[in-house]
């Protein structure tokens, strides 16, 4: 009742082809606490979840063919409200599954999921028949920081506290497939493993942040948890490990009783996997995920193989992981296969200016918008879908049906609307540090540190709006950029690489590999740095910490 109120005040006239829901039914102002129903899949032998806004194609019995149209409502009952130029029709929610068909809808985690990076690849696989790209959240916001207990961690809002409003807003009951993507990885999916367990929905991890020798609350992997983790030999996360110790490291995270699981790796993919590796491999790789889901006995070995080919087809070599069986590992190598050549640390990045403070309170409601949406944000359309916001709790004329539940729903659509102004004001960070001069090359390392410095985070000290109340207060002046930790710390021989045989599964045995602690040395006044991560501030290279 609520929705329909603000659409009649607020929406004009749409036809079908471009209705979208009002801002009152984002997942943060109304949360999915219940399942939701599925229809038929574009790509044949899987399902997809359905929720309000989506573009479905509704079977005509009377014509014997699929038309086009969107889902408006879903109702408590279940029953769909799909629009289509024919008018509206109501689909029963045991019907959904054979009269409604739609593409598959993956959630992307926008800090550490290259957005501005590979944004051009995800609006392609959102174009795309089979997929459908929803964004969630945003990078260099208030909550993109580590959490504490990591090495410049800070309290919330951080990446850890994110996941947890990922998680109320119920943004797992409408994804088909997770992706994640390097701090993501490593902070926001273990989030959502320890809350969801087996119920998590499969995950796509770009750098495998997950299996990482992270600090804090150790991670439990799922037992049924369908994981494809996409790694590249030139990644900085890889530190000074060998391919074989990196690889064997990577491998010994995932838990013995998991059979789910998949590792791809490819020599010459750096941090950000570059656009025509990302593009040859993310639609494999989303299907395997959501077909081993599907059939967790059977690896999916035609889509992973696809992947595999793909990159092979473009010169590029990559070794494929996966579990046969509870802890039982295979490999497959397409390509030929090249010398294993070191990772190169992360670069120093220069201080960005400090800025000017917002001018309204900001706040760190996350966003859940398409992919088509996100790519033409600009700070001024945050802001305009903050007035949004602001209009429709205007338009919440408190009922004597409901008087609480609409004042709850105002104060949220008021959350939202200063998440949106602070998305705004990162937003105009992120382009004035598009614009800075890039620092001067430094001189070359004598040796590669087994810590690296993760991504600048938000610098400037701005007021934060509580969730739930109109409270403002001010976060610390002082920033601590957060290093990322490489897998491993303890380098050894590389184990000898298998015979090339491509496409022709074999063995691998990994066994038990000590890890020494994370900061192996510190750097005493006008020592060279050790990068370990510990220095003193009289370290004269401590852009690591």
């Amino acid at each position: 009742e609520m929705a329909q109120a603000v659409s009649a005040v607020e929406l004009p006239l749409r036809t079908f082809q471009t209705m979208a829901p009002p801002l009152c039914r984002q997942p943060w102002v109304l949360p999915h606490i219940a399942p939701l129903p599925h229809a038929l899949a574009v790509e044949e032998g899987l399902t997809a979840i359905i929720a309000e806004g989506d573009s479905v194609q509704l079977w005509r019995e009377s014509e014997k063919t699929w038309i086009d149209g969107v889902v408006q409502e879903i109702e408590d009952a279940g029953w769909l409200r799909v629009v289509t130029q024919f008018g509206t029709e109501l689909v029963a929610p045991e019907q959904a599954g054979s009269l409604i068909k739609k593409a598959v809808r993956i959630s992307l985690i926008a800090p550490g999921g290259g957005v501005d990076g590979n944004g051009s690849v995800f609006l392609e696989l959102d174009r795309s028949p089979g997929f459908q790209v929803d964004v969630v959240g945003r990078k260099s916001t208030l909550y993109d920081q580590y959490p504490e207990g990591w090495p410049g961690g800070q309290a919330a809002p951080n990446l850890a506290s994110f996941g947890q409003d990922v998680l109320r807003m119920g943004v797992q009951e409408r994804t088909d497939c997770w992706v994640f993507g390097s701090r993501g990885g490593q902070v926001v999916l273990p989030v959502l493993w320890r809350a969801l367990g087996d119920a998590c929905p499969p995950s796509v991890v770009l750098n495998a942040g997950c299996a990482m020798n992270l600090p804090g609350t150790p991670t439990v992997w799922p037992r049924e948890a369908v994981t494809i983790m996409l790694m590249g030999g030139h990644d900085w996360f890889r530190g000074t490990q060998p391919m074989a110790q990196y690889l064997g490291n990577t491998v010994r995270c995932v838990g013995a009783d998991n059979r789910t699981t998949a590792v791809l790796y490819i020599p010459e993919m750096t941090h950000m996997p570059q656009k025509e590796v990302m593009g040859a491999v993310i639609a494999p790789l989303l299907l395997a995920a959501l077909f081993w889901r599907r059939s967790p006995d059977d690896a999916p070995l035609r889509q992973l193989s696809a992947a595999g080919r793909a990159l092979e087809q473009l010169g590029f070599a990559s070794r494929l992981l996966y579990t046969g069986g509870p802890g039982q590992w295979q490999e497959m190598q397409f390509g030929p296969q090249t010398p294993d050549t070191p990772a190169k640390p992360l670069s120093p990045r220069a201080s960005k200016p400090p800025r000017q403070p917002p001018v309204v309170p900001l706040g760190t409601a996350p966003a859940v918008l398409p992919m088509a949406t996100v790519a033409a944000l600009t700070p001024e359309k945050h802001r305009e879908l903050a007035a949004q916001a602001l209009r429709e709790a205007d338009a919440l004329v408190v009922q004597a049906r409901h008087p609480e539940e609409v004042q709850a729903m105002r104060q949220r659509l008021l959350e939202f609307a200063a998440g949106q102004e602070g998305d705004a004001y990162a937003a105009e960070g992120d382009s004035e540090g598009k614009q800075s001069p890039k620092p001067a090359p430094q001189p070359s390392q004598p040796q590669y540190s087994a810590h690296a410095q993760g991504p600048n985070r938000m610098q400037a000290a701005v007021p934060m709006l509580s969730r739930g109340s109109g409270h403002v207060q001010a976060p610390p002046r002082t920033q601590a950029a957060a290093p990322v930790l490489s897998r491993g710390y303890q380098q050894v021989q590389p184990q000898s690489a298998p015979p090339i045989g491509v496409h022709r599964p074999q063995q691998v045995a990994y066994g038990a590999m000590p890890l020494r602690a994370p900061y192996p040395s510190q750097c005493a006044p006008g020592q060279e740095c050790q990068g370990g991560g510990g220095c003193p501030a009289s370290c004269p290279r401590r852009w690591h910490r």
